[in-house]
C-alpha cells in the first residue's frame, strides 16, 4: 500500500511544524494509521495544501496532489490531523480529489483519530498562528514536560 500525507500549509509555514506527530503515528501504525497494522505500507510522499483557497483553491489543491498520485503512485492520501481539525475546506478538498482520482482514497487524520477531540491541538495552533513569540517546538517541549511530570507522579 502506497500512502501520502497532505498537511496544512499555514501550520507548516507559520508554526514551523516538522510533521513529527504525523511521522511518529505512521511509523508506529497508531492513530490515523492503525488501520494498516500488520500490512505492508510505504510512505511515498508528503506535501502541504496550497494555502487557504481563493476562487481557484479547489483547482490548486489538485496541482498539489497530482505528483503524489501520478509520480509516487499513492493509493491513499491522509489529510493531516491539523488539516482535518482546522481547515474549513477539507471536506471540499476531499471531494475534489476523489472526483479527480477515483482510485485514490482520501483518509482524514494522521496523528489523531477522526472524531478524537483535538482541543489541545486547536489551542496550540490558535496561539501559534496569532502570536509569533513561539513556535511548535516550544509547544511540544511544554507538552513533553507536562507528560514527564505526570509520569513522575
Amino acid at each position: 500500500m502506497r500512502i501520502a500525507i497532505l498537511s496544512c500549509q499555514n501550520v507548516k509555514d507559520d508554526c514551523n511544524c516538522m510533521s513529527a506527530g504525523c511521522m511518529q503515528a505512521f511509523n508506529s501504525r497508531s492513530a490515523g494509521f492503525d488501520r494498516y497494522e500488520g500490512e505492508d505500507v510505504t510512505l511515498v510522499g508528503y506535501n502541504s495544501c496550497a494555502g487557504c483557497p481563493t476562487l481557484f483553491g479547489y483547482e490548486k489543491i489538485l496541482k498539489r496532489v497530482k505528483p503524489l498520485v501520478e509520480f509516487t503512485k499513492a493509493e491513499k492520501i491522509h489529510f493531516s490531523s491539523c488539516m482535518v481539525k482546522m481547515c474549513p475546506f477539507s471536506q471540499k478538498y476531499k471531494q475534489v480529489i476523489e472526483e479527480a482520482y477515483p482510485h485514490v482514497e482520501v483518509v482524514l487524520g494522521t496523528d489523531a483519530k477522526p472524531g478524537q477531540p483535538l482541543d489541545a491541538m486547536t489551542d496550540i495552533f490558535h496561539r501559534l498562528l496569532t502570536d509569533t513569540s513561539g513556535d511548535i517546538t516550544d509547544e511540544f517541549n511544554k507538552l513533553a514536560e507536562k507528560a514527564k511530570a505526570a509520569q513522575a507522579q
